[in-house]
């Protein structure tokens, strides 16, 4: 009976992480980095798919829309699973989603088809962004949840480096339809494997308690070398039989927290990600006369992300999330004005651009653990994917609000005894953009911590 009163996560957060644990880990980072190739394989095909089929940029740029309106889908309607049903099964839905999806845009023969291909591949990514992420926060230790959490995170932008390199390998001899039949693959051959290796969350366990949740649990503490219990905790308090997910976080305790300061906070980080990380290739492009430059560009943000996200994680667990989410949102913003007074210098781009993916992916790092951290266990992933969601009204309007802007001139301005014609710089719109960042950290700021530690 002494088992009953022992935690057994308290066992897998204070030891040093075992094989198994790794490999959990291991697993939604690859999994995280098949969404990254996923989410711009579209992107990747455009070009040729817009010669080949006729389109004009308002349709392609609806079908590159329907990738956004799944992942808002998917994280609205599969994170709630992951709470109510499992980590495990909203995973494995997800890899079938997003292969499935990549197969219907891989054969898609018109507009129709390739929309719907799109929309599912949407919703299975949306579902695995709150998901992937929250199982290996889970299963790490304690030492290393942060840093776990940061590798997922930037398996983002090395699945979209892949992409690159796939696009470069298969358009000239597979065509546009090789890129997506590329990625059907990848999710593919992942299913089975995590099929076999994925198990289930044991927060999820000792806390939904779900049928056979006792059995369930210790053939997962046997796989982790873990001593098994004899009898499940006490369920917590806001988590009754019969009770969902939804009905839950819809508690007035836990909506306030989410719309009052997550949902805010969230939407003005991504107006200010996605205005920096969409305008910034074709900025650079124009003002240097060159599209390569564009592209180089692009990519340097990519490698910085990487090290940045990584580095971001390894520090939230070192200095606290807090700091880091202050720090790497206040040199988003400085950076993101930085770029606007540097945008027709060669030189300076490239030092900026690695400096900017590094503060977007380091800044998505500190986040995405201020959110999970804000909820229970029970409604992780609920909280993440809802306040994803909201992140991703963000994520329109930050481009679209830049570009109005980078356009806006104001013609025969009087100022009573002479007429000025004006016109905002693309360093004076950077300036108001990267206003959102700061403000968004203002209201991380007050978001509340349940779970202990940094």
């Amino acid at each position: 009976m002494a088992g009953a009163f022992a935690d057994p996560r308290d066992v897998l957060r204070h030891r040093a992480m075992n094989l198994q644990q790794y490999g959990v880990v291991t697993l939604c980072v690859l999994i995280n980095m098949v969404d990254g190739y996923d989410i711009l394989a579209l992107a990747q095909a455009g070009s040729a798919l817009s010669r080949d089929w006729g389109l004009s940029n308002a349709e392609l740029g609806t079908l590159l829309s329907m990738n956004l309106i799944g992942m808002a889908a998917g994280a609205l309607g599969v994170s709630p699973v992951a709470d109510q049903y499992g980590r495990r099964p909203a995973m494995l839905i997800c890899l079938i989603l997003m292969s499935v999806g990549m197969a219907v845009s891989a054969v898609s023969t018109g507009f129709v088809t390739m929309a719907i291909g799109r929309l599912i591949t949407g919703i299975g990514i949306g579902g695995m962004t709150s998901t992937a992420g929250t199982l290996a926060l889970e299963y790490a230790s304690y030492k290393r949840r942060e840093f776990a959490t940061s590798a997922v995170a930037s398996a983002y932008p090395v699945g979209t480096i892949i992409g690159a390199m796939v696009a470069v390998a298969v358009l000239d001899t597979y065509g546009w339809r090789g890129i997506f039949w590329f990625g059907a693959a990848l999710s593919a051959i992942l299913l089975p494997i995590a099929w076999a290796w994925l198990p289930e969350s044991l927060d999820f366990l000792l806390t939904r308690q779900p049928k056979g949740a006792l059995e369930t649990t210790n053939t997962v503490l046997r796989r982790m070398n873990v001593p098994e219990i004899a009898e499940l905790p006490p369920r917590p308090a806001d988590s009754g039989e019969g009770s969902t997910a939804l009905k839950e976080i819809a508690q007035p305790i836990h909506r306030k927290e989410l719309i009052g300061k997550l949902f805010l906070a969230h939407a003005l980080n991504m107006f200010a990600w996605y205005f920096i990380i969409n305008w910034g290739p074709p900025l650079v492009a124009e003002a240097s006369g060159s599209d390569a430059l564009g592209a180089r560009y692009s990519a340097w943000v990519s490698y910085g992300g990487i090290v940045g996200g990584l580095t971001a994680g390894f520090l939230c667990g070192t200095f606290g999330v807090k700091r880091m989410m202050w720090a790497t949102m206040v040199s988003l913003a400085v950076l993101i004005g930085l770029f606007g007074q540097f945008v027709g210098n060669t030189s300076m781009l490239m030092v900026i651009a690695p400096l900017i993916g590094a503060a977007l992916f380091g800044s998505a790092v500190a986040n995405w653990l201020t959110i999970a951290y804000a909820f229970p266990p029970h409604l992780r992933a609920t909280g993440l994917g809802f306040a994803t969601t909201a992140g991703r009204v963000g994520s329109i309007f930050g481009p679209i609000v830049g570009g109005a802007l980078l356009g806006t001139r104001t013609d025969d301005l009087s100022l009573g005894f002479v007429t000025l014609d004006v016109t905002l710089t693309v360093g004076m719109v950077c300036a108001v953009m990267g206003v959102p960042a700061i403000l968004s950290a203002l209201t991380f700021h007050r978001a509340r911590r349940l779970e202990p530690g940094r």
